[in-house]
């Protein structure tokens, strides 16, 4: 394209410059919700540990209760035993009472050494729990402080991209209705970016030299052309 203004080239620059920040800025907001998920994983994670942990602290409470109702019930079982050694007559019945009445101590005394062992798994537990709920409080106050931190920093993108976008939108309705075309072309065919510099005879989209006849044409400073390798459209400042 001929006879282009130094001022809508500058235009265009300054145009692709700011769709290109607009660019960067989307890239990072696009991050923002894996970078959260990622986070609110590990917080999930640690939920499960602690319900894991509590139902378990919990099964051991329930079994220790299971074993001194059960020893309460032998207990009992003494009791009526012991009444009805008073009502026996003979020698017999005497020992035999006597003998359920050992076997049922023996059993008793099986079940509070589970339940001791029981109580030292209750404690055991009950430290780990603790030592998790720690160790979840202070990660759960790092990841908030890292959510507002990367809420706060979309925020400052969501504004920035705002005014770029309004810069944009001002810039491209200086540019001329056909140099506007021609530079949407160029990022259709090229990509971005579609308009790039050209020092010392080298396109600076593909690194490739340009015949010596353009880039003394493009010297004129008042013209755009395609790179003949890239398609780009190519100035020299």
């Amino acid at each position: 394209m001929e006879n282009i203004s130094r001022e809508q080239i500058e235009l265009l620059i300054a145009l692709q410059q700011r769709e290109t920040e607009i660019d960067k800025i989307d890239v990072e907001l696009s991050k923002l919700p894996v970078k959260l998920k990622e986070i609110e994983t590990v917080l999930n994670d640690f939920e499960v540990l602690l319900e894991e942990k509590k139902t378990a602290l919990s099964e051991l409470k329930k079994t220790y209760r299971s074993h001194d109702a059960d020893i309460q019930q032998h207990q009992g079982r003494i009791q009526k035993r012991e009444v009805q050694l008073h009502a026996v007559k003979t020698n017999k019945d005497y020992q035999a009472i006597l003998k359920e009445i050992g076997e049922i101590k023996s059993l008793i005394s099986g079940i509070e050494d589970q339940t001791l062992a029981c109580l030292d798994k209750i404690d055991a537990a009950d430290e780990a729990l603790r030592l998790t709920q720690e160790e979840f409080a202070s990660e759960e106050e790092k990841i908030r402080e890292k959510q507002a931190i990367m809420e706060s920093e979309a925020k400052a993108h969501t504004a920035r991209r705002q005014v770029l976008l309004d810069e944009r939108d001002h810039l491209a309705g200086l540019i001329d209705a056909e140099l506007s075309q021609l530079y949407q072309t160029s990022r259709s065919l090229a990509g971005k970016p579609a308009i790039v510099e050209v020092r010392t005879s080298v396109c600076l989209g593909c690194n490739m030299n340009i015949p010596p006849q353009m880039y003394n044409e493009l010297h004129r400073g008042n013209t755009l052309r395609n790179c003949p390798h890239c398609h780009r459209l190519i100035y020299v400042i």
